[in-house]
């Protein structure tokens, strides 16, 4: 038998082979004869050299049996008392614009419970009995919670008193309208802007037609139906076919599965049968949840315009804007029309005649009307590199002299390319930028993104070339990048965008999306300095969430509706998936924020979706990059989700593009006492692990707990365990993006959370709470983040001045100064540096081991500028080991000085200083009402302030002005802080 073949060069080279082993003898001879037979075909194996992406091969359908009754979640607490919310005004019909109105006095039944059927029920003067005034938009449980029916279900274990039966039946809404007189001889749609699951739309005893999928519009001509006076609308609704069963985490259960049956859906909310960041919802969205809107135009009406931006100079000097809009004829008869549009000071009309029942797509660019080459654009930006300019299109079609349709719509101007690696016709990685603008015209695809087609390279997968596409005119080579490769770069108007930011896997859930209630989640998010949200699995598909993107400047990048490849099932009906997308990219194109979409949550799509989506961007979109996979194909895998150590996010981990990472993020003491009931909150009990402190899954808590104890002690309360999350939760959110900033552009160009918002009141992966409390986490992210940025690296303590700017700075003084536990001054360092735009530059390095081997360090580093201005300041805690910094829950308390005062109708400033011999750390400043009820939201210049002795800050806090009436008080208390309360001075 053969062990082993030594193969050496021969000391004397000849053309001759000779070899003997294991009692075989080789002459060239034989092999002469050997090389000269045919080869046996049979023999012939084939290897991937470069291994390419593979199908789906398993997948799992949920939690199939319930659940044993041993695990569920227990509580000593009863669930509240329902409380009904109060009605309000409804009307009937409330007018949006011209010719058009959104129907608003909705009725809601459970179908099992109605007499009739959908003719009966669609009839002016049906008396519905047990109908509850409905919430729409909304969910059926929402109507259900504000009806007074079920309690709260963020609160305590409340979500198990309502029932899973929601899910298991169809429900019918109803509405009665009297026909505006303006409306009158017009053509009437009827249009449901989101129904989820499936509905069927009846009008005066007719049935009008059906739609399927949660994120496609369905628009009814009912001009045959409605009449002058007293009209009446039926919608049945049935919730997704496969609802799944409920996980109700508890202590013992753990997290259950990430979704189930209900993936085979497809255009759903798949989230809403239960994920590791969400308990299972027990109506699984289902209702109309978005808004129904009666439509009156002329016989000719407007489709979904595309508004298109090219920036064709290289200083953005001018903006090249295309708008094609499509125009039907709904009428019998040939017509002549003129269109016009109309934005900022830009007129351009075009006259053209449609045929009978015809549809034309009506076409403006600078070519044909110079006025659309736009000098000195306003341009859209992302947060913090300009202002997210909006612009108002104003569309008109006129027959016959006659306003026959209209049409407004916001839309950016701004350009969006892309930075990449791809494999070309050759096998060889290149680095190249994209720009899909230059290939939309002739449709050219310029990325292979099939299965076949993504390959394995160094640091991760790639996509290929489309044949030919590396000599396509929009791609460019580049040179110089290697440390990128092969991942992904954003620019904007031809700006590098450092991506910081994170997922929204919901926006709520219950999905509660007017503006109102949203609002405050974006302004938070841009005021943590996010650039990026994904829209995670389409969860968000909604205009409330777009609008607010645009207007605080959060790219996005939106995902459609499935997860995890060879873990979740994949749908089972591609056209309807195909249906709801094409629908989607038709009306949401035109929003500047969002700059690519995502075919699927961790995976490829099945190849009938992938394909499909594919040719259907180039089709209604054409000016984004379609990315099959939200992760590891030119970008990062995803995770950690659990604890880590700070040093690890500079060392090891979301190198590259990285859009999931994330560690437990404790909410502060107020938002978890709000959240738990009393008997609940201390020890941990099962209601802590319902809202996710997870025992088990990749978001399990140990090691986060296991370095609490390690670090400051095991906690002995709530109010200890809240003190010493905060330290744990700020230090390592800081560091996530502080480790982004350390390889900026040479090894990094995006990180983003697992999450930034949480769907409902939770204790993982968010930066701020569900109520709108913030805490340790945001303001970590949010100071590292920040436009020029003082930091150190860990584990080597090298200090970096980070300038995110657009404009270098020069003459930049960096200091350090490092202090004992006790006050006493340890070592002082200072630079003057320049900072090239975009860029970090390195200071210097502390040299902390010797200081650290007496005890903890405590580490302040400021920047300023040529006038003394403070640009940014960061302070740390370090210690030889984790177990040595024990040795700061033995500081003492630190009293401090503080006033509170007015600025404004809507805003205090409150000033602290520290006037003892020892540091104050993570100082927390939280404002109340005259009441005593926490102000929500409130936001804070800053927030867990650490105060050197002898240091002073003034942090700015804004609100509404009506929530600042009487006399609020803001309250102080920290790591080692006295807590006390400021009242508020004039």
């Amino acid at each position: 038998r053969l062990a082993r073949l030594d193969v050496a060069p021969s000391s004397g080279p000849s053309s001759a082979l000779a070899a003997r082993f294991a009692g075989l003898t080789l002459s060239p001879g034989d092999a002469a004869a050997t090389a000269s037979a045919a080869p046996d075909p049979t023999l012939v194996t084939f290897e991937q050299t470069s291994p390419h992406w593979l199908l789906q091969t398993h997948q799992m359908e949920g939690t199939t049996s319930p659940q044993p009754p041993a695990t569920l979640p227990q509580s000593a607490s009863p669930p509240d008392a329902p409380v009904a919310r109060p009605l309000g005004q409804r009307s009937s019909l409330s007018p949006e614009s011209e010719g058009r109105w959104s129907l608003s006095d909705w009725y809601l039944a459970a179908a099992p419970e109605v007499t009739g059927d959908g003719a009966a029920i669609s009839r002016p003067g049906f008396r519905p009995k047990n109908w509850h005034p409905a919430t729409v938009p909304g969910t059926v449980l929402t109507t259900l919670i504000d009806r007074g029916v079920y309690p709260d279900p963020t609160h305590g274990l409340n979500n198990l008193a309502i029932p899973e039966t929601l899910a298991h039946q169809d429900y019918w809404y109803r509405t009665e309208f009297d026909l505006p007189a303006s409306a009158v001889g017009k053509k009437l749609d009827l249009q449901l802007n989101g129904a989820n699951y499936a509905a069927q739309v009846w009008v005066n005893g007719t049935p009008v037609g059906r739609m399927t999928g949660a994120f496609i519009r369905g628009r009814f001509d009912v001009s045959a139906y409605l009449r002058p006076g007293r009209n009446a609308v039926a919608v049945r609704i049935s919730p997704p076919p496969h609802p799944g069963h409920t996980q109700e985490e508890s202590l013992t259960s753990g997290v259950g599965e990430n979704g189930g049956a209900m993936m085979l859906d497809g255009p759903t909310f798949g989230a809403s049968e239960g994920w590791d960041w969400i308990p299972t919802i027990r109506d699984r969205e289902t209702g109309l949840w978005q808004g129904v809107e009666l439509i009156a135009t002329g016989a000719v009406r407007l489709g979904d315009p595309q508004v298109v931006t090219t920036l064709p100079k290289p200083d953005n000097s001018l903006a090249d804007v295309a708008i094609t809009v499509p125009v039907e004829n709904r009428s019998d008869q040939p017509r002549t029309v003129t269109l016009t549009a109309a934005f900022d000071d830009v007129s351009v009309s075009r006259r053209v005649t449609l045929a009978a029942n015809a549809r034309e797509d009506v076409r403006f660019d600078p070519a044909t009307d110079a006025a659309l080459a736009v000098r000195n654009p306003k341009l859209w930006w992302p947060n913090g590199y300009g202002a997210p300019n909006l612009h108002t299109l104003h569309l008109t079609v006129r027959s016959d002299g006659v306003a026959s349709d209209s049409r407004d719509l916001r839309f950016g101007m701004r350009q969006v390319t892309y930075e990449m690696s791809l494999v070309d016709d050759e096998g060889q990685l290149e680095r190249v930028a994209l720009d899909f603008a230059k290939a939309r015209a002739e449709q050219r695809p310029l990325i292979d993104v099939r299965h076949a087609a993504i390959r394995q390279v160094d640091n991760g997968w790639t996509y290929s070339f489309a044949k030919g596409a590396e000599h396509d005119p929009a791609v460019t080579p580049i040179a110089g990048d290697a440390g990128l490769s092969p991942y992904l770069v954003i620019r904007v108007n031809g700006v590098r965008i450092a991506a910081r930011g994170g997922s929204v896997g919901m926006d709520d859930f219950l999905k509660r999306t007017d503006r109102a209630h949203l609002e405050p989640y974006f302004k938070l998010q841009h005021d943590a300095h996010v650039n990026v949200i994904r829209n995670w699995v389409g969860q968000n598909t909604q205009p409330s969430f777009f609008d607010l993107a645009d207007e605080y400047g959060l790219m996005v990048m939106s995902d459609f509706w499935e997860s995890t490849q060879n873990y979740n099932i994949e749908a089972e009906d591609p056209q309807l998936f195909m249906a709801n997308a094409r629908d989607v990219v038709a009306r949401y194109r035109n929003h500047p924020s969002i700059v690519l979409w995502f075919g699927r949550n961790e995976g490829v799509p099945q190849p009938v979706l992938n394909r499909g989506l594919d040719a259907m961007l180039r089709e209604e979109d054409g000016t984004r990059l379609y990315m099959p996979s939200s992760n590891t194909i030119n970008l990062h895998t995803s995770g950690p989700y659990n604890w880590q150590p700070p040093e690890k996010y500079f060392t090891e981990y979301s190198k590259g593009f990285a859009v999931e990472v994330g560690t437990p993020s404790f909410p502060t003491l107020e938002a978890w006492e709000r959240a738990i009931p009393a008997s609940e909150r201390w020890p941990i009990s099962d209601t802590w692990a319902y809202h996710d402190w997870h025992q088990t899954g990749n978001g399990a808590v140990k090691s986060f707990t296991d370095a609490m104890d390690t670090e400051f002690g095991t906690p002995i309360s709530l109010t200890d365990f809240a003190r010493k999350a905060q330290m744990l939760e700020y230090e390592s959110y800081r560091a996530i993006f502080e480790g982004l900033n350390a390889g900026l552009w040479t090894t990094n160009s995006g990180r983003m959370l697992w999450m930034t918002q949480p769907a409902w009141p939770s204790s993982a992966w968010q930066i701020f709470s569900h109520d709108y409390d913030t805490h340790g986490a945001f303001y970590g992210m949010k100071k590292a983040s920040e436009a020029v940025h003082v930091q150190m690296n860990l584990p080597d303590h090298k200090v970096l001045l980070v300038n995110n700017t657009l404009a270098p700075l020069t003459g930049l003084r960096v200091r350090a100064r490092i202090e004992s536990l006790d006050g006493a001054l340890l070592e002082r360092r200072e630079a003057t540096l320049d900072a090239a735009a975009q860029k970090p530059v390195e200071a210097f390095t502390l040299d902390l081991a010797p200081l650290m081997a007496k005890g903890p360090v405590l580490v302040r580093l400021e920047a300023k500028d040529t006038n003394g201005k403070r640009l940014s300041d960061n302070f740390y805690w370090q210690a030889a080991d984790p177990a040595a910094l024990k040795a700061m829950s033995a500081m003492p308390a630190v009293a401090l000085t503080g006033a509170a005062r007015r600025a404004g109708s809507g805003a205090i400033t409150v000033t602290i200083t520290n006037p003892a011999r020892t540091a104050a750390i993570q100082t927390k400043l939280t404002l109340f009402g005259a009441d005593g009820t926490q102000i929500l939201p409130a936001y804070f210049s800053d927030n867990y302030v650490s105060l050197l002795p002898g240091e002073s800050r003034t942090v700015t806090i804004t609100a509404a002005p009506d929530q600042l009436a009487g006399k609020p008080q803001v309250r102080l208390r920290g790591f080692n802080v006295t807590p006390q309360i400021l009242p508020l001075g004039e």
